[in-house]
């Protein structure tokens, strides 16, 4: 897939100041790390927590994109929007800018990109069989994009590859690894431990519930847990959700995403 990072739009500007630029598909952790992050500064920094970038941008704590890029380029963007490259990371911040690649194991991220797309957004009224072969939202899509996003970065020095997996399985170490790639020094203790506390998946779904994080993270019906942006952030729950004839068509598709990733589909 070839990438024209060409980005005319006023919000190319926040790329230049920015200290880190976050990118995955949808439904990858993005809004966990977000979460940890943004609490972790505030907390060290002693300024309120927020996920609002124009106050983010305003004040002391660092500077972080969190960008769909590529994916919503090519999955959403309007004729005009595409061509003025509004959702694409501008061609030097792509080359001189910390990148933070986070990733998701596909077969979860189709699963968790349905109920978004059809629950949260109302962007879609298909199936889930008939979304994994559709040519923006299936995952075709999300596999070119994930191989054409480590062909530009995977072998740079400024790129780190955080994947959901290992979030969850060992979230202290993870995280410890992400904070000293985007600030190098030493961590702090008590700030580090409430931030992990505050970005549960626990608490996090009872603040979205609560609405404590406005539009940011809200559900889409609050009388249904599938319509949460925080919905169940397991790994490898996509069985349940595909028919024998949808595994083998992943199965398929999925041998063609990069080693580098690691993820295994024997």
């Amino acid at each position: 897939m070839r990438v024209l990072r060409r980005n005319l739009t006023s919000r190319a500007h926040y790329y230049k100041s920015a200290d880190g630029i976050f990118v995955s598909v949808p439904k990858s952790g993005r809004t966990w790390v977000r979460v940890f992050l943004y609490h972790y500064f505030s907390t060290l920094l002693g300024l309120s927590f927020t996920l609002n970038e124009k106050e983010i941008f305003a004040s002391r704590l660092p500077k972080l994109i969190f960008t769909h890029d590529l994916w919503e380029h090519r999955a959403f963007a309007t004729p005009k929007n595409r061509w003025r490259g509004r959702y694409l990371v501008p061609r030097r911040a792509a080359r001189e800018k910390r990148i933070v690649l986070l990733s998701r194991d596909p077969r979860d991220v189709i699963v968790s990109l349905f109920f978004q797309v059809t629950k949260r957004m109302h962007r879609y009224d298909g199936t889930l069989s008939d979304m994994l072969r559709h040519p923006r939202f299936g995952i075709g899509l999300i596999i070119d994009v994930m191989n054409a996003w480590i062909a530009e970065w995977g072998d740079s020095s400024n790129c780190k590859l955080v994947r959901y997996e290992d979030c969850q399985a060992d979230t202290e170490t993870t995280f410890r690894e992400l904070l000293g790639f985007l600030s190098p020094g030493e961590i702090d203790r008590t700030a580090f431990n409430q931030s992990l506390s505050f970005s549960s998946f626990e608490n996090m779904k009872a603040l979205e519930g609560a609405g404590k994080f406005g539009r940011i993270l809200s559900p889409g019906d609050s009388d249904d847990p599938e319509s949460f942006k925080v919905r169940r952030g397991e790994v490898g729950a996509f069985e349940q959700y595909f028919t024998q004839s949808d595994l083998e068509y992943l199965r398929k598709d999925l041998a063609r995403l990069d080693k580098r990733y690691g993820y295994s589909y024997a």
